[in-house]
């Protein structure tokens, strides 16, 4: 069917601990045969078959939250890959991404300072965490079909910027990583969520390379990096010629050590299109367990669980927001709407809609499309701070059904109600190619609640293969 749009994708939770030094402690380091600080790019690369669809290269595409990080001090620090040159032909853009990733921040008066990590190729998938000294530690991935790497930097006391090989999947299960979520947690413990590809998606294997994806928990134990495994499913099929930007899972952290994640499953028929599951899982027992937080409607084809964001309450309880995507029977969309899960019991979850209509960045399709690219942060009184987009919903002249994502909305609960603020009015889109728009947005905010920041990476899209991305900031309060 045309609206069918698939790719899946293998997921791997990397539980790392790493102390605040740089090199982890009674760990070999690997030594890298191919460090990311160096242009070449493996042959199998330059010589693949890029995909069918035009997929969008952001400053950052670990597809989190994890790449804007808000330390003790009040200092805002992000990671993001620039091109040495915009890229002259779409082959180039897709297989010779050659350039610098960045590390910048931004102090309480506004200041910005940039600071040049490493150079290499194809380097837009990182994630940003800070030690209990407030020490940057830059996570990036690097793909090729016979190995996936996590290269792993840190700022030495005299600000240089070291790096090791972190960890290598070399198993035949998945050839790509895709996705890249991070959290702190329990005695500076640093946990990593790799979600892994059977292949890159920008391939001719984009149709397939959603099948059989798996989830992953890998941890060091006894001096030996260990891997368990989740989960076996289908994740969401991708979407870059239906929505250029997504987000299928998310991962925090409680007070004791434990891990929550949420993450996407299709189920498909495989011939016309298929409904979506959120699922949330938990290592609490000594065992991971998996159960249903949101699926759709019985008898639907709606997409439940889209673009999801997980917080914790102060109690260590999960509370989710995502998008909620009421379908025809087709498979086009009639309605988006924000949402807001708490977790009340063992497979026990409280939907509350938090915002149902755009407000002013709308599609052909008409005001009832809302809620996508949340993020979601607790403060220390357990007040939810929300940032979100809407969704420009259209259809383009061969009947099919596209996203465009634009402004940026701030939610919060006060008195029991929900107040809704405009942050960034964006123009609304021309076409799907024609657009500017959200990529995605990071909220940090103070644990009193009083200094609450957006970061976010806004879409110029000129024609296919014509596009800027930049960086936006903007303070709520």
């Amino acid at each position: 069917m045309t609206e069918r749009r698939r790719a899946i994708i293998f997921f791997v939770l990397c539980h790392v601990w790493i102390q605040s030094a740089c090199k982890i402690d009674n760990v070999t380091p690997v030594t890298p045969e191919l460090p990311p600080n160096t242009p070449d790019i493996p042959s199998e690369i330059v010589q693949g078959k890029r995909g069918p669809i035009s997929i969008y290269y952001g400053l950052n595409d670990s597809n989190s939250t994890s790449w804007v990080r808000g330390n003790e001090s009040g200092l805002i620090g992000l990671v993001y890959f620039k091109l040495d040159q915009p890229a002259e032909t779409s082959d180039a853009l897709h297989f010779n991404r050659i350039g610098a990733l960045y590390y910048k921040t931004i102090d309480t008066d506004g200041n910005e300072n940039e600071e040049l990590i490493t150079k290499g190729s194809n380097l837009e998938i990182s994630v940003l965490l800070y030690d209990n000294q407030s020490n940057p530690h830059v996570f990036v991935t690097y793909s090729r079909d016979s190995e996936q790497k996590i290269y792993h930097f840190c700022q030495t006391a005299d600000k240089l910027w070291q790096q090791e090989s972190m960890f290598s999947f070399t198993d035949e299960e998945g050839k790509y990583i895709f996705e890249l979520t991070a959290a702190t947690g329990k005695d500076n413990s640093y946990h990593l969520l790799v979600l892994r590809t059977r292949s890159n998606p920008d391939s001719d294997d984009y149709y397939s390379a959603y099948r059989s994806c798996h989830l992953y928990h890998l941890y060091y134990k006894d001096n030996v990096w260990r891997k368990e495994t989740i989960n076996n499913y289908n994740t969401l099929f991708t979407l870059n010629e239906y929505s250029k930007a997504f987000r299928r899972q998310d991962m925090a952290i409680d007070s004791q050590g434990f891990v929550h994640v949420i993450f996407g499953e299709e189920r498909q028929d495989l011939t016309a299109y298929s409904s979506s599951w959120l699922h949330y899982a938990t290592n609490k027992t000594g065992q991971w367990v998996i159960e249903v937080a949101l699926g759709p409607n019985e008898g639907t084809r709606d997409s439940a669980g889209w673009y999801p964001s997980l917080a914790l309450k102060s109690d260590g309880q999960p509370v989710v927001s995502c998008a909620y995507i009421g379908r025809v029977w087709a498979g086009s969309a009639s309605n988006g709407r924000l949402v807001f899960l708490e977790r009340i019991g063992s497979e026990k979850w409280k939907m509350n809609t938090i915002a149902s209509i755009d407000d002013g960045y709308y599609g052909s399709d008409g005001r009832r499309y809302t809620g996508a690219l949340s993020h979601l942060v607790f403060d220390k009184k357990n007040t939810p701070h929300i940032v979100f987009s809407d969704i420009a919903s259209s259809h383009n002249e061969k009947g099919i059904n596209y996203f465009n994502i634009g402004s940026i909305r701030y939610a919060t609960l006060e008195k029991g109600e929900w107040k809704i603020l405009n942050v960034y009015t964006q123009p609304r889109p021309g076409n799907f190619y024609t657009a500017t728009e959200m990529y995605g947005q990071c909220l940090v905010v103070s644990e009193d609640g009083q200094n609450i920041n957006v970061i976010g990476q806004e879409l110029t899209s000129y024609k296919e293969n014509d596009y800027l991305f930049k960086v936006v900031h903007f303070k709520i309060k």
